[in-house]
């Protein structure tokens, strides 16, 4: 057995707190003292995570406290199912997932009850009630982006306008098919029809004639329709919106802002939209929740809490794109904090993409197989 030993670091704070679990019911306050020496004792985790940042954050955990993180890295699709029926199985392989796919993990995971919503010490001090349950490591945002060597402002001020023929052929997604944050984006394309309406009465000075029930998919029909690049991954479209010395490079919609780290080290001349309406594009939730059939609860836990703070979210940290519900943390260098991205990006709504993803993919599917 691991010898009991305090752990003294700044992110952790060592006091009863109250807890919540999923449907934000209150526990009894817990002992987070108790909590640590059961941590130790356990000594070790096992984490489920679409990114290798969960690796880099649990070599850093594992380095201050001796307590061992085996990280699992798995892609959304894959953890989700696989968590699913381990928890069908009650297998005990699995301590926490790190899953981004919110709706579909809720539907699967939460709703079922094998995951629960825990918020560590450090989150229910410093987090918004909303960024609570379910518990937020953070969030990241997809955009437009844009060739800077062909053009020194934004091109497009229009979502519709990626639909017409001077963009036809011209325009790079991810297929909506295997990504499942574009089918939940693209729900609130559907909620918020209204006002992706009014914006194509905005650009073109009449009203929308559709053949689909709502503007939001009749712009995916009239966008595939426009022969866009679907490609697989958010590097290459990237990479390819920003090669320099193209006469007539792509523009990219819906890749992680993220990528941009990358400009110094390839040189590429890309810039992201601050000008494109309705949305300058979306954003999504990382998601943390605990095992209700943990091994090891105390030892996640204690990964939990260090994750919620700047130190432990340093490694999703060392770009742009992405941001922590903790309102200390300071924006990437040439970023904008935040707050600002918030007001300029559309989330969705949780219980309404699981509702209609099904039918976002099934537009999608109907028209890009044409």
């Amino acid at each position: 057995m691991r010898n009991r030993r305090s752990i003294h670091r700044p992110w952790l704070v060592a006091l009863a707190t109250c807890v919540a679990l999923a449907g934000g019911q209150a526990l009894a306050d817990e002992d987070w003292a108790a909590i640590e020496a059961a941590a130790l004792d356990e000594g070790n985790l096992t984490v489920y995570s679409t990114t290798s940042r969960t690796v880099t954050a649990a070599e850093a955990f594992q380095a201050m406290t001796g307590i061992q993180v085996e990280v699992v890295r798995l892609g959304e699709q894959d953890l989700i199912e696989r968590a699913y029926q381990e928890g069908r199985a009650g297998v005990r392989n699995v301590d926490m997932i790190v899953v981004e796919d919110w709706p579909a993990a809720k539907e699967l995971l939460a709703n079922t009850g094998y995951f629960v919503n825990y918020v560590p010490p450090n989150a229910a001090e410093r987090f918004e009630p909303r960024y609570q349950d379910p518990l937020v490591l953070g969030f990241i945002n997809r955009i437009f982006g844009f060739n800077t060597e062909k053009h020194d402002t934004d091109p497009f001020t229009n979502v519709w306008e990626l639909t017409m023929p001077e963009y036809s052929g011209r325009v790079m997604i991810r297929d909506v098919g295997i990504t499942g944050e574009h089918q939940n984006a693209f729900t609130e394309w559907i909620r918020r029809s209204d006002e992706i309406e009014a914006a194509y009465t905005e650009l073109t000075g009449e009203p929308l004639e559709m053949t689909e029930p709502n503007a939001g998919l009749e712009w995916i029909r009239r966008f595939l329709q426009n022969d866009p690049i679907i490609m697989t991954s958010d590097t290459r479209i990237g990479e390819a919106v920003g090669a320099r010395g193209q006469s007539d490079p792509p523009y990219g919609m819906f890749y992680v802002f993220s990528k941009h780290r990358d400009i110094p080290t390839l040189d590429l001349a890309i810039r992201e939209s601050h000008a494109m309406t309705p949305t300058l594009g979306y954003y999504f939730p990382i998601v943390l929740q605990l095992s209700a059939n943990a091994r090891n609860p105390n030892a996640a836990k204690l990964f939990m809490e260090y994750l919620t703070t700047i130190e432990g979210f340093g490694p999703w940290a060392d770009s742009p794109g992405v941001y922590t519900p903790n309102p200390d943390q300071v924006p990437f260098e040439g970023d904008m904090p935040w707050a600002w991205w918030e007001e300029r990006l559309w989330g969705y709504d949780i219980d309404f993409a699981v509702q209609h993803r099904g039918q976002v993919l099934d537009t999608w599917l109907r028209y890009a197989q044409r």
